[in-house]
């Protein structure tokens, strides 16, 4: 047995008191830059390591979001069977890491859908837009942004933001028609001509689809969509969001310089691309 000296032994206690009431070491928040343009805030994203996607930071966007064309050209959406980018209604893609500066958060779903409100004023202020950072990211920390110095801070809470396909179920509406192309904005000059002021550049038919059975090819311009001037590529989701497979529409499109119609019957979305 072995005697210590009390000071000692009170030295000791107080110093484990000290360190039993001292407090725990507070997290640190992540400091993310932003750029601010046309009132918004926008943040170059990792996706699974590629990009980056230029987003926009939207407390009130219900989902994060890619929108189709860059979804594609960045390899986030892999071609379906026979090269069909699956444009025409919103699903969602696993997201297993997404970085913003140094931050990074696992496990995310995002959106590939168009976005109106975004794609319109970007295009007239020919900004780049490739998608929203929106609740599924944003509410699993607690944001301060600072616009003076162009910052936001993320504190990350212990909230767990509920899936998007469950909770937002109405937002793949659009999904169940089909045209069966895929599409991008085409140059305004190669429509000005017939009398049209832009129009959808049809990249690819997929095989046995309503598109193909009427005759669409890849190269031709759509410009008009049942009687409705198409310029953006949000405006065949929109319509088929509006839509119902087995109906009949007229589709108005240049091919070669000259103006073409034809019948089309709107179809349901086949399994595979479902998946």
């Amino acid at each position: 047995m072995r005697r210590f000296p009390l000071a000692a032994s009170a030295a000791a206690a107080i110093a484990l008191a000290a360190s039993l009431l001292a407090p725990a070491e507070q997290p640190k928040p992540s400091i993310v830059r932003f750029e601010l343009e046309a009132n918004l805030m926008w943040v170059d994203v990792l996706l699974d390591g590629k990009g980056p996607f230029r987003m926009v930071v939207d407390t009130g966007a219900s989902t994060t979001v890619v929108l189709p064309g860059p979804a594609k050209e960045k390899g986030l959406v892999k071609k379906a069977g026979s090269g069909e980018l699956f444009v025409e209604g919103t699903h969602f893609v696993p997201v297993a890491k997404v970085q913003v500066g140094a931050l990074t958060v696992e496990n995310l779903k995002v959106a590939i859908m168009s976005v109106p409100q975004i794609e319109v004023p970007a295009g007239l202020l020919e900004l780049k837009a490739d998608g929203v950072l929106g609740f599924n990211f944003l509410s699993r920390f607690v944001t301060t942004i600072d616009y003076k110095i162009q910052t936001i801070s993320f504190l990350e809470n212990d909230f767990v933001p509920p899936d998007p396909e469950i909770s937002l179920p109405g937002i793949t509406k659009g999904a169940r028609c089909w045209f069966g192309v895929q599409v991008e904005e085409a140059d305004p000059r190669e429509v000005k001509s017939n009398g049209y002021d832009g129009g959808l550049l049809v990249n690819s038919v997929t095989e046995l689809s309503p598109a193909e059975k009427a005759g669409i090819r890849e190269g031709d311009i759509i410009v008009d969509i049942a009687g409705t001037p198409s310029v953006k590529p949000f405006a065949l989701k929109d319509f088929l969001s509006r839509s119902a497979p087995g109906q009949k529409i007229v589709i108005t499109f240049i091919r070669k310089g000259e103006l073409w119609e034809a019948d089309v019957v709107i179809g349901k979305v086949p399994e595979r691309l479902r998946k």
